[in-house]
């Protein structure tokens, strides 16, 4: 079968089901953790602002710490120091030096863990069956969207919040073993990006890291607080987005290696803009709210299989997929920042959610057209 044929690959489905669990279960709690520690929602979009604006600076280090240990070990200690994160956030009780801690630690870690797995995943997978082990990681992550934001939301209202997040760093730190037992990718130490391939990684992951700050991060907060500020009610909403679409993701990579790729990626904006639209509509509502992200278990996994498939077989096919990814979560950072800003000053001027909710929809448009222009010449 195409989606374990390749041992290397295998490896990553282990790491990608650990730090599956650290994102849903940690990740997805954190801005809401600060919420229920008395930080304002505006000020919270700000420190992510301020977290992805710095991830800019961090990014610039990536490529000579990879010369000197290697991708593998670069992987490796990302990982790590994503995992020391979490105990952090445990004990924030305000604004002050842990928050700054935090922040720069999650700026640094995950400047290095994003940019290295990318390209590592780029590197070990194979292009002709790209889309296939893009949807079983989609699936992992599916699976583990049902089970961690249950179970964090269990520890956060029974335990303490190191117990809960203590679990999570177990779990993201556990991800480092199949890293530790594959091979180790070798990076030119000298490759020039073309100027169009280096404008095209830039350009498609701006618009995706506008959606992300409105569609993830933004609407977490606001999730969260329709639904009265309660753990385990936020858990079990989070819970519901789980394996819905995962099975229509594994049919939708199979259609991009047979070669129906651009077909996919219009299937995957569109489910995604239907998805934002209704979380724009929705928000306000307990009921609605919950129905918007089910809706979202649909749409995820069509987009995510479709717009990672395309931007690692990008990366594969240009000079050096780490330079690439360099480049690529550049542009994510700083659309991010920019989404997350422009939240936090209409929050500030006393405008509802549906406007920094809305930002999602337009970005998801702007992002459909940038990756579109990617199949041109092959059409």
């Amino acid at each position: 079968m195409a989606y374990f044929a390749n041992r290397d690959v295998n490896r990553i489905y282990i790491h990608a089901a650990l730090q599956a669990f650290a994102t849903y279960g940690g990740e997805s709690f954190a801005f809401v953790y600060l919420l229920k520690a008395g930080i304002p929602a505006p000020v919270v979009l700000l420190a992510i602002a301020a977290m992805f604006g710095s991830r800019m600076l961090f990014r610039t280090l990536v490529l000579p710490l990879v010369r000197r240990v290697g991708l593998r070990r670069a992987l490796v200690l990302a990982i790590l120091a994503e995992a020391a994160t979490y105990p952090i956030l445990s004990q924030i009780t305000g604004t002050g030096p842990l928050l700054v801690v935090y922040l720069g630690l999650w700026a640094f870690s995950s400047s290095f863990y994003w940019t290295t797995y990318h390209s590592y995943v780029a590197l070990l997978g194979d292009n002709h069956a790209r889309g296939a082990q893009t949807s079983a990681v989609e699936l992992i992550g599916m699976v583990m969207g049902i089970a961690a934001p249950a179970v964090t939301g269990l520890l956060l209202t029974a335990f303490s919040p190191i117990i809960a997040f203590g679990t999570v760093a177990i779990a993201m730190a556990m991800s480092t073993l199949p890293v530790l037992a594959g091979p180790d990718p070798t990076i030119e130490d000298h490759a020039e990006m073309p100027r169009a391939t280096r404008r095209a990684a830039r350009v498609i992951l701006f618009a995706d890291g506008l959606r992300s700050g409105s569609f993830h991060f933004t609407w977490l907060i606001a999730l969260f607080l329709t639904l009265g500020s309660s753990f385990a009610a936020y858990g079990g909403a989070m819970a519901l987005t789980g394996l819905a679409g995962a099975l229509g993701a594994l049919v939708l990579g199979r259609a991009i290696d047979l070669g129906s790729g651009f077909g996919a990626v219009r299937i995957g904006f569109a489910a995604l803009t239907v998805a934002a639209v209704a979380r724009v509509i929705g928000w306000p509502v307990p009921a609605l709210a919950i129905g918007a992200n089910v809706a979202v278990a649909l749409a995820w996994p069509l987009y995510a299989t479709a717009f990672n498939s395309r931007v690692y077989t990008l990366a594969r096919q240009s000079p050096c997929p780490l330079r690439f990814h360099i480049v690529a979560e550049g542009g994510w950072d700083m659309g991010t920042c920019l989404s997350c800003l422009a939240a936090a000053a209409l929050l500030w001027a006393g405008f509802d959610y549906s406007i920094p909710l809305s930002i999602g929809v337009l970005a998801c448009v702007l992002g459909y057209l940038t990756i579109a222009r990617t199949f041109a010449p092959a059409r």
